[in-house]
């Protein structure tokens, strides 16, 4: 699985952050191949099932 980490340095005025809304660290997004937001800040056994419906789709 490949993660990316993504970073400016520019805190809360960073764009990335800004055009997925992230407002607090840690954050995650699960993004699909096109770059659309699939599901946002899901931890252990919720991020597990949202990937696994994601692959079996």
């Amino acid at each position: 699985m490949e993660l990316n980490n993504i970073s400016n340095l520019m805190s809360w005025k960073e764009p990335i952050a800004k055009s997925f809304n992230i407002r607090h660290i840690p954050s995650n997004l699960l993004l699909d191949k096109a770059g659309n937001i699939l599901a946002k800040d899901l931890r252990g056994e919720a991020l597990r099932v949202k990937i696994k419906e994601y692959i079996l789709k």
